[in-house]
Order: structure tokens, then C-alpha cells, then sequence
């Protein structure tokens, strides 16, 4: 077993944050987890200075609700949110698929995390941190022997003080 980071360690010793309560998502959760990502490409898009295409953002909306409706049923996908009180106030899920073996990777099976969100007024609180700690403690349980995510640049250091790296990942946008 590959040690893990000191800091993921350290993460795991901090007790949750007071009047939050983190839990499982399940299909009623469905709306806000949508919500959440919405949020979430509006707040990168603001971050960079570019216009919201909000018919994309809508047609995104649609596609994610179907995925989850099958995925968070089918076991394929895992979903965490954290409530104060009746609210949820962060998000995060976990998508897992069946990927080449690798000489690294011999199952093949492969974790994706996404959707990491917080609102704003709850922010600086952990919120991220304990989704993230909680998605990575259930790959390991799961036996999966990678994780991979894209960071936006306000998450990059949440996710490199818990041990994520750049990786050599290109990409070529197919019209």
C-alpha cells in the first residue's frame, strides 16, 4: 500500500466543522447536486472573466440530472453533501468506470471526483476538504487505485494539500 500524504493524514484528524452534518447523497438530493454544479461552472466562468452560455449551462443541467438519476442508483456514481441544518450547503461526487489496465493500474477501474462545491457564505470552513477526504477514504475502501479530477484554479490548492499532482493529460476539442 502506497503511504499516504502527511496532510491527508492530518485532514482526516480534523474534527468536522461545528453545525454540519455531512451524509451520503441519494436521488432526492438530485436538484441541489445539479444546482451545485451549475454553481460551480458559473463561479469558474466569473473567475475567468468569460460570459455564462446559459443555454449550454441548461442543456448541462438536463444531461446531469439523467446521469444521476441512473448513475447514483446503479452504484456508478457517489454523491456526498453537507447540510446546516435542513440546507445542503456543499456537494461533491465521485464517478467510477471502467478504464484501460494500466502497468500502475492492472484493474483498470478508474475514480473520477467532480463536482466539489460550496456556497460562497459557507466557504473557508472545510467544507471542500471533508468531501474530498471522504471521496478519497471510499476509493481506498473500494480498492481503486487512482483518483483523478480537473481542478479549477480556486480548488488547485485544496486538492495539492491533500496530495493530487498534475498530470501529463493533453486534450484536443473535436468539432
Amino acid at each position: 500500500m502506497v503511504d499516504e500524504p502527511a496532510n491527508l493524514a492530518k485532514a482526516r484528524s480534523v474534527k468536522p466543522s461545528q453545525g454540519y452534518n455531512l451524509r451520503q447523497a441519494t436521488p432526492a438530493d438530485i436538484p441541489t447536486l445539479v444546482n451545485h454544479r451549475r454553481r460551480m461552472f458559473e463561479d469558474m466562468a466569473a473567475a475567468g472573466g468569460t460570459p455564462h452560455d446559459l443555454a449550454a449551462l441548461d442543456a448541462m443541467d438536463v444531461g446531469y440530472v439523467a446521469h444521476l438519476s441512473l448513475r447514483l442508483v446503479d452504484g456508478a456514481e457517489r454523491a456526498w453533501v453537507i447540510e446546516s441544518g435542513e440546507r445542503i450547503v456543499a456537494s461533491g461526487a465521485v464517478l467510477l468506470s471502467e478504464w484501460l489496465p494500466l502497468p500502475s493500474n492492472l484493474t483498470g477501474r478508474l475514480a473520477y471526483l467532480h463536482s466539489v462545491y460550496t456556497l460562497p457564505e459557507h466557504r473557508r470552513r472545510g467544507l471542500a476538504r471533508r468531501i474530498v477526504v471522504t471521496a478519497i477514504e471510499f476509493c481506498r475502501a473500494q480498492g481503486l487505485r487512482r483518483l483523478v479530477l480537473h481542478a479549477s484554479r480556486e480548488g488547485r490548492p485544496l486538492y495539492e494539500s491533500l496530495g493530487f499532482a498534475p498530470t501529463n493529460e493533453m486534450r484536443l476539442v473535436l468539432d
